[in-house]
């Protein structure tokens, strides 16, 4: 199999992670592939990263799909059965990733002058919702899921793209669980750049 991405998308990145959590990082090849691009058009129809080329040839797309294909083919338990609040969890981090993802690309490619404070202070709303609600559940995301692993990757894309954000300022929970989530192997493995 080979993943298709980039090394800074939390997408991706929640992937990766995935893989080696999943001891499956020798099935998994990684490739970098330019965002937009003909060969991205090629594989996904929506073109956005990250894809999953299976090896009859076949591409998998969006993050959470690729995430439960992988711990489908190892016999994992990142989606336990019946674990709505897990889902929910996951759900919630996949909005505080888009929503991030969406101040990046305002911030990134927008001149000043036509930056919409509205737009803005509603994404930022969104992610401190999320961040108050992990750290209200931040004892859940102990047992490694689907929704740990994303919470680990979505936290670091906030310490990679938005440093100033002091999101750990009134949650130390989260902020421990985040210090010890990131200094796993996979976690480092993985940091963007």
């Amino acid at each position: 199999m080979k993943l298709f991405g980039g090394g800074t998308s939390p997408y991706v990145r929640k992937c990766r992670v995935t893989a080696l959590e999943l001891g499956m990082a020798n099935r998994v090849e990684f490739a970098a592939i330019a965002g937009a691009s003909e060969e991205l058009k090629a594989i996904n129809p929506i073109v956005k990263i990250p894809v999953l080329e299976l090896d009859n040839g076949e591409h998998l797309f969006d993050s959470r799909m690729i995430m439960r294909y992988l711990n489908e083919q190892a016999g994992g338990t990142l989606y336990p059965a019946g674990d709505w609040a897990m889902i929910r969890r996951e759900s919630a981090v996949e909005g505080l990733i888009d929503a991030a993802l969406l101040l990046r690309s305002e911030f990134a490619t927008r001149p000043e002058e036509k930056r919409w404070d509205g737009w803005i202070e509603t994404q930022s709303l969104k992610i401190n919702n999320v961040l108050d609600e992990l750290e209200e559940e931040a004892e859940a995301l102990s047992r490694l899921d689907a929704a740990s692993i994303a919470a680990g990757c979505g936290l670091g894309y906030l310490d990679f793209r938005f440093a100033d954000w002091g999101w750990r300022e009134g949650r130390p929970a989260i902020a421990k669980w985040f210090k010890e989530c990131n200094a796993g192997e996979s976690m480092q493995a993985t940091i963007p750049g």
